[in-house]
């Protein structure tokens, strides 16, 4: 029997990737250091949209076309009775709470070339008619895009668990790899901390912040820095189910989801670079960090925030809530980074999910199935992503904090201006 192709990662990008290379009919063999689908995927926050279409300015049609297939393959999950998977089309709302703000950033959604169909910009009354519990006077303007989903983003990943085992694909769970086996520079198998050598005809490799522990020996590094990220989950208080995603971006990029009857909602004083407290790529991230201070920054800074915007929700915000925290990989140009490695035959990375894993894991895993077995996908540019964009010796994560472009167009412009 031939070797199989072997998937590092059991996350919702390897698990992806799996799931389409099963289609492609590849025997396949998934290998994780934990349990499958037990890492930074179940902290993902679990809302999927079309970003590209005028939150991420560095994104064109391509990533537009990963994120519809992302929702288009939820549905399908959903549909087909593999599990629940908490999936639901709720819409994406974007909030300004002041003028500037509502100048910044409704603009580029009310002018962009890929406005979804039924994407309207919203008064705050409208806003307020469509977002449960909203106080109209706290914001200035909204944006909605009508397709946007939510899914539970463990839920969904243990469905997929449970529909490649039905469909044949073997799963190594609690099984560290070490390293990477290769002959005359091709790739030939995996090396787990036991010693023992799995045999692939490929890998993939979909290890997160993990990956550069892999590809160093093969002088090719990713220009990522890893950080670490938080969201908060309060009590139920009776928030229902039907409130959209909201997404603040002028309040440190502030997104709040309904979770059982409560929120779940995460920004930017919960997220930290590892090289912030020392480490370097060389120092492998815990699977789940805890990380109390950033939590507490986070409960410092967002609740009134978050009171302000929906007054019902003061009485569950505080000592009842639990966390959840993940290590998440950005990337040098905000783009992912998904292709062959040029040093070693057989060999195919995806990774760089820029924190939006969940979102763009479907049809990041596609690409990654298609590369690999032929050597060219049928969806996006595959050109945006190849790793050989980059030089083999990756900057420092420093540095590639300096290298990333502005998170928000109004940002970018004003740095051009200054400039």
């Amino acid at each position: 029997m031939p070797s199989p192709t072997v998937v590092v990662g059991a996350g919702i990008i390897g698990l992806s990737t799996a799931w389409h290379l099963a289609e492609l009919g590849q025997r396949v063999v998934v290998v994780d250091s934990g349990p499958a689908a037990g890492g930074t995927t179940t902290a993902g926050a679990g809302f999927v949209g079309l970003w590209a279409a005028g939150y991420a300015w560095y994104w064109n049609e391509s990533e537009r076309d990963v994120e519809q297939y992302g929702i288009d393959f939820y549905r399908r999950l959903a549909e087909s009775g593999n599990g629940p998977t908490g999936y639901r089309q709720n819409g994406n709302v974007w909030l300004t709470v002041t003028d500037e703000g509502r100048a910044d950033h409704i603009p580029p959604f009310e002018e962009h070339r890929f406005r979804p169909a039924g994407a309207r910009t919203l008064t705050p009354a409208e806003a307020a008619d469509l977002v449960p519990g909203l106080d109209p006077s706290a914001v200035t303007a909204g944006f909605f895009h009508p397709d946007g989903i939510q899914i539970s983003a463990p839920d969904t990943a243990a469905a997929l668990v449970g529909a490649l085992r039905a469909r044949g694909v073997a799963f190594r769970e609690h099984t560290p790899v070490t390293g990477l086996e290769a002959r005359d520079g091709s790739v030939t198998g995996v090396r787990t901390a036991s010693g023992e050598v799995i045999d692939a005809a490929r890998v993939v490799l979909a290890a997160g912040s993990w990956t550069n522990t892999l590809l160093a020996p093969f002088g090719r590094e990713l220009p990522t820095v890893r950080v670490v990220a938080s969201r908060l989950v309060t009590k139920p208080f009776g928030l229902p189910g039907t409130l959209p995603t909201l997404m603040l971006p002028e309040l440190q990029g502030l997104w709040i989801r309904e979770h059982r009857g409560g929120l779940t909602y995460g920004a930017g004083r919960g997220y930290e670079p590892l090289f912030v407290s020392g480490a370097d790529r060389r120092t492998e991230p815990a699977r789940r960090p805890v990380r109390p201070d950033l939590l507490d920054a986070m409960r410092e800074s967002l609740h009134p925030i978050v009171t302000k915007l929906l007054p019902d929700a003061a009485s569950a915000l505080g000592a009842d809530e639990t966390a959840t925290q993940g290590v998440v990989s950005m990337t040098a140009d905000r783009n992912f980074i998904v292709g062959a490695v040029p040093e070693v035959a057989g060999l195919v990375v995806a990774g760089g999910d820029n924190e939006s894993g969940v979102t763009h894991g479907p049809g990041l895993g596609r690409i990654a199935a298609e590369l690999s077995v032929t050597g060219t996908t049928t969806l996006g540019d595959a050109s945006r992503y190849d790793p050989a964009r980059f030089p083999a010796e990756a900057p420092s994560e420093q540095d590639v904090v300096g290298l990333m472009p502005a998170r928000r167009e109004a940002d970018a412009r004003r740095a051009g201006a200054a400039a």
